[in-house]
């Protein structure tokens, strides 16, 4: 396994370089697998639905460029942490068809993606990310953190509004990291120039089906 993951596993994802009323999305933890997203495109696009986000080059920092073809990349990793054609590490990136929403209020819709980047072995770290179009250029306005598998990751996302609801997952005792066996619900809502968690809005913990 790359060095960087084996030091910050929990908090690889959150230095990715992506794009990033009440319909699921299917996480790639969750009962669906689907995954989550994040992606950056090609500046000429007039707005966030103008873009293929499951076909797209992807720049990751720690591996380099990835192109996602229908919304999936397998690929391998090298000895310095970087994306060749074939290698002992095994990685894959994923992404979710986007969902929008005018989070930030400024009257545009910013695109909400679910991603997962598996970096060999059982390791499989969820992300969301949101981005927007301005001035034809595609901005990234942050993101939320996800976790590995079981360790809080993302099971589902979802819009209310203006709000992002994220079902994450939550090791309970005894619980190994791929399979939690609760899950509790958060709400993200734009706040002072950013993506944060409204804590009184945190549900309940809940048992995994």
């Amino acid at each position: 396994m790359i060095r960087a993951v084996m030091t910050q596993r929990r908090n690889l994802l959150a230095r990715l370089r992506p794009i990033l009323g009440i319909a699921l999305v299917a996480c790639g933890h969750g009962a669906a697998d689907t995954p989550l997203a994040n992606h950056r495109p090609a500046s000429g696009a007039a707005d966030v639905r103008a873009i293929d986000w499951r076909n797209h080059s992807y720049t990751l920092d720690e591996l380099g460029a990835i192109t996602v073809v229908n919304g999936k990349a397998d690929f391998a990793i090298n000895d310095d942490g970087k994306v060749v054609a074939s290698g002992d590490t095994p990685g894959s990136f994923r992404v979710d068809p986007p969902v929008f929403a005018d989070l930030d209020g400024d009257g545009a819709e910013d695109a909400v993606i679910a991603a997962t980047l598996g970096t060999g072995g059982t390791g499989q770290f969820s992300q969301v990310m949101v981005f927007t179009v301005r001035a034809g250029k595609v901005v990234e306005l942050g993101g939320i953190p996800g976790g590995d598998r079981g360790d809080g990751g993302i099971r589902r996302v979802a819009l209310d509004g203006n709000a992002v609801l994220v079902d994450r997952n939550v090791l309970a005792d005894g619980d190994g990291a791929c399979c939690a066996s609760t899950w509790r619900r958060e709400r993200w809502v734009w706040r002072s120039g950013a993506l944060a968690e409204d804590p009184a809005a945190r549900g309940p913990l809940q048992r995994v089906p």
